[in-house]
Protein backbone atom coordinates (compact mmCIF):
# COMPACT_ATOMS: atom_id res chain seq x y z
CA UNK A 1 0.00 0.00 0.00
CA UNK A 2 3.10 2.58 1.06
CA UNK A 3 4.62 1.55 -2.22
CA UNK A 4 1.36 2.41 -4.04
CA UNK A 5 1.65 5.52 -2.77
CA UNK A 6 5.18 6.31 -3.21
CA UNK A 7 4.55 5.57 -7.17
CA UNK A 8 2.16 7.67 -7.72
CA UNK A 9 3.58 10.44 -6.39
CA UNK A 10 6.68 10.15 -7.94
CA UNK A 11 4.77 10.02 -11.04
CA UNK A 12 2.70 13.17 -9.60
CA UNK A 13 5.77 14.96 -9.11
CA UNK A 14 7.40 13.81 -13.01
CA UNK A 15 4.10 15.01 -14.42
CA UNK A 16 4.03 18.33 -12.47
CA UNK A 17 7.84 18.55 -13.43
CA UNK A 18 7.22 18.21 -17.36
CA UNK A 19 4.15 20.75 -17.72
CA UNK A 20 6.39 22.93 -15.33
CA UNK A 21 9.02 22.53 -18.06
CA UNK A 22 6.92 23.16 -20.91
CA UNK A 23 5.09 26.16 -19.79
CA UNK A 24 8.50 27.82 -19.33
CA UNK A 25 9.44 27.29 -22.64
CA UNK A 26 6.67 28.54 -24.50
CA UNK A 27 7.32 31.76 -22.72
CA UNK A 28 10.43 32.67 -23.46
CA UNK A 29 10.12 33.57 -27.24
CA UNK A 30 6.92 33.63 -29.57
CA UNK A 31 6.27 31.30 -32.13
CA UNK A 32 8.05 32.37 -35.57
CA UNK A 33 4.83 31.92 -37.29
CA UNK A 34 3.13 34.49 -35.30
CA UNK A 35 6.18 36.89 -35.90
CA UNK A 36 6.70 36.48 -39.69
CA UNK A 37 4.60 38.15 -41.96
CA UNK A 38 3.98 41.43 -43.21
CA UNK A 39 1.22 44.41 -43.05
CA UNK A 40 -1.21 45.37 -44.91
CA UNK A 41 -3.58 47.78 -45.32
CA UNK A 42 -7.09 47.01 -46.92
CA UNK A 43 -10.56 47.23 -46.33
CA UNK A 44 -13.76 45.62 -46.31
CA UNK A 45 -17.60 45.53 -46.29
CA UNK A 46 -19.62 44.09 -42.79
CA UNK A 47 -23.35 45.08 -42.58
CA UNK A 48 -23.71 47.85 -44.68
CA UNK A 49 -20.03 49.71 -42.83
CA UNK A 50 -16.94 49.77 -44.42
CA UNK A 51 -14.01 48.62 -42.31
CA UNK A 52 -10.15 50.02 -43.31
CA UNK A 53 -7.70 48.14 -41.38
CA UNK A 54 -4.20 46.93 -41.02
CA UNK A 55 -3.30 43.14 -41.09
CA UNK A 56 -0.44 41.87 -40.29
CA UNK A 57 -0.23 38.51 -42.71
CA UNK A 58 1.50 35.56 -43.42
CA UNK A 59 3.87 35.73 -45.68
CA UNK A 60 1.87 34.70 -48.53
CA UNK A 61 -1.13 36.64 -47.75
CA UNK A 62 -3.18 33.15 -46.36
CA UNK A 63 -4.08 33.98 -42.97
CA UNK A 64 -4.55 37.41 -40.99
CA UNK A 65 -2.48 37.12 -37.97
CA UNK A 66 -3.17 40.59 -36.45
CA UNK A 67 -5.64 43.31 -37.25
CA UNK A 68 -6.32 46.71 -36.27
CA UNK A 69 -9.72 48.61 -36.79
CA UNK A 70 -8.92 52.41 -38.38
CA UNK A 71 -12.05 52.87 -39.14
CA UNK A 72 -15.59 51.97 -39.67
CA UNK A 73 -17.49 54.19 -42.47
CA UNK A 74 -21.49 53.80 -43.02
CA UNK A 75 -21.54 53.16 -46.44
CA UNK A 76 -24.91 55.51 -47.01
CA UNK A 77 -22.48 58.31 -44.99
CA UNK A 78 -22.96 61.65 -47.33
CA UNK A 79 -19.07 62.30 -46.86
CA UNK A 80 -18.08 58.11 -47.47
CA UNK A 81 -15.71 59.71 -49.92
CA UNK A 82 -13.76 62.07 -47.85
CA UNK A 83 -13.84 59.85 -44.69
CA UNK A 84 -12.74 56.89 -46.58
CA UNK A 85 -9.96 58.38 -48.37
CA UNK A 86 -9.40 60.22 -44.81
CA UNK A 87 -9.10 56.89 -43.01
CA UNK A 88 -7.07 54.75 -45.98
CA UNK A 89 -3.95 58.09 -45.48
CA UNK A 90 -4.22 57.15 -41.87
CA UNK A 91 -4.17 53.40 -42.16
CA UNK A 92 -0.78 53.43 -45.06
CA UNK A 93 1.09 55.89 -41.93
CA UNK A 94 -0.08 52.98 -39.21
CA UNK A 95 1.11 50.27 -41.45
CA UNK A 96 4.74 52.12 -41.75
CA UNK A 97 5.02 52.64 -38.01
CA UNK A 98 4.02 49.01 -37.48
CA UNK A 99 6.57 47.92 -40.11
CA UNK A 100 9.67 50.32 -38.81
CA UNK A 101 8.92 48.87 -35.69
CA UNK A 102 10.07 45.34 -36.56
Amino acid sequence: MLEGLLVVGVIGVLLYLVVQALLSSQGQQPHPALTAGHWRTTHYDVDGHTKVVVQKVTPASTHVLDEHLIAEIPVGDPDYDELFMTAMGTARQRQAIFETEE
